[in-house]
């Protein structure tokens, strides 16, 4: 046995050594001896010993080295002239690419049944076949989420977390995983999530707008309005399709945080995706100053239907600040088109409820409540009722939630979560707790969670700003702007700026 493992580490020298050294010789023909060949022998085929094979433990293994080496009745020969002696590549590359294949076969098989022992969805083409090595990533990555999803279901979050964070990890390219994860840790870890936002807005370019919209819910959610500036900016410098969206919510979040510096920079910015919005940001950077007057000069005299959708909207919306709901009504009134009835009708009301006119108003909510009841309505009407209570208004809509129940979805929860806002805002508490068991039934949400909501509606939370619960309310972004405008929980101040 000593001798069979001296032999197998002669010939995995030997194939190289050899196979070097008789190339040399034939270059260096007549000038130097022959590396293999006895020198006191004839030099001729079957006549001459092989100096070689002398420290073998067999002989005959030499000949996976060189097979020249023939056995005689006088023992074991060179077959060749010492003119022929000669290398024998193919045989050396075939030992160590047969014993390099068997090795990686043999890894690759351990590997594979490790990773089928652990659970992992892999075959072994997968494992073995380099091209397909980044389908095992693609495996581990969708082993826990599926992981992640039964840790959820048992309501073991922190659990959760880890297992997608490992999913992501193992498989970055998969979208659903870091969107999901990102989402997860939005309220109790807003850190990492914006850090895994601006990843998956980097890396999945196809997924940008998706992936800018649910940043942009969860920064409002918590109210980081900073960023919001920041994201919104460059949404608007790409000159997207949703540049109206991203212009109210720059105007917002500018006015919540009290500055001005991203609005100015972008009014300066030569871009042309800039450059069309310049009379809605100039007009805003007066109402930011104080300076109310020449806004309603600039809100008069400019022609808005120039600007994209949200230019009628910033226009009807800024004269009911200002107070003047007549003057929005007719603007409203020549709006045609430009907006769309959902966005018309909740200006509209906003408006009557500013005139204090209130047999339009009713009207107007009647009309809504007429049909059956609808998603879009029970936002617009939560929406107006967040901004100004009604508790007669409360009552109608909440008895037609009753006569015509809307299942309890993940489409429809928004607006329940929105009526439960909405009876908070009012105070009405056997409305909320009796929306709140429809949305125990239909999410399973514990009681702690409402009673941390009732809390803060009842004036009983240790932070005034609504941002402390937002993050956990699926709402609609209407409803989102119109609680945080009632409860921003900032004291009010100039706006900063850059100059």
């Amino acid at each position: 046995m000593t001798g069979w493992f001296a032999d197998f580490f002669r010939l995995a020298w030997g194939l190289l050594y050899w196979n070097t050294r008789k190339p040399w010789f034939q270059l260096r023909r007549g000038r130097a001896r022959c590396p293999c060949q006895s020198p006191s022998d004839s030099g001729r085929a079957l006549e001459t010993h092989c100096d070689a094979v002398v420290h073998w433990a067999k002989a005959r293994r030499f000949r996976r080295v060189c097979p020249l080496l023939v056995e005689t009745p006088d023992g074991w020969r060179c077959s060749a002239h010492t003119a022929d002696v000669r290398p024998f590549w193919r045989r050396a590359f075939a030992y160590y690419g047969g014993s390099l294949a068997a090795v990686y076969l043999t890894g690759a098989i351990g590997v594979f049944i490790f990773l089928r022992v652990v659970g992992y969805p892999v075959n072994i083409i997968q494992v073995t076949w380099p091209p397909s090595w980044h389908r095992v990533g693609e495996a581990r990555g969708w082993f826990f989420i599926e992981k992640a999803k039964k840790a959820f279901a048992a309501n073991r979050t922190g659990e959760a977390l880890l297992y997608l964070s490992n999913a992501y990890e193992f498989d970055p390219s998969n979208y659903a995983a870091g969107l999901t994860l990102a989402k997860t840790l939005q309220s109790g870890q807003p850190v990492p999530s914006n850090r895994v936002y601006d990843r998956l807005f980097r890396e999945h370019p196809d997924q940008r707008e998706t992936t800018a919209e649910e940043w942009f819910r969860a920064l409002l959610a918590r109210g980081d309005f900073a960023t919001i500036q920041s994201l919104a900016r460059d949404r608007i410098l790409d000159d997207t399709a949703h540049a109206s969206v991203w212009m109210r919510a720059l105007i917002f979040a500018s006015r919540q945080s009290h500055r001005d510096d991203v609005l100015r920079a972008l009014r300066d910015s030569p871009a042309p995706a800039a450059t069309v919005w310049r009379p809605l940001i100039e007009t805003e950077l007066l109402l930011l100053a104080g300076r109310n007057a020449e806004a309603r000069l600039q809100l008069d005299h400019t022609d808005w239907r120039r600007l994209p959708p949200y230019g009628i909207y910033y226009q009807v919306s800024q004269l009911l600040v200002l107070g003047d709901g007549f003057a929005a009504l007719d603007q409203l009134g020549s709006a045609g088109v430009t907006l769309d009835d959902e966005t018309r009708i909740t200006l509209q009301l906003a408006a009557y409820a500013q005139l204090d006119a209130s047999r339009p108003f009713r009207q107007q909510v009647d009309q809504l409540l007429g049909p059956k009841l609808s998603l879009p309505v029970v936002k617009i009407l939560s929406t107006q009722l967040i901004r100004q209570p009604d508790p007669v208004i409360l009552d109608q809509l909440y008895a037609k939630l009753q006569q015509d129940p809307i299942p309890f979805t993940t489409e429809s929860a928004g607006i329940y979560f929105s009526f439960l806002c909405a009876a908070g805002v009012q105070g009405d508490w056997a409305k909320f707790h009796a929306i709140g068991r429809i949305i125990s039934e239909g999410a399973g949400i514990s009681p702690p969670f409402y009673a941390t909501v009732e809390a803060f509606f009842r004036g009983q939370s240790t932070s005034s700003r609504i941002t402390s619960v937002l993050p956990a309310l699926p709402l609609p972004i209407e409803v989102t702007y119109a609680l945080i405008e009632r409860y921003p929980g900032l004291p009010p101040g100039p706006s900063k700026s850059i100059p």
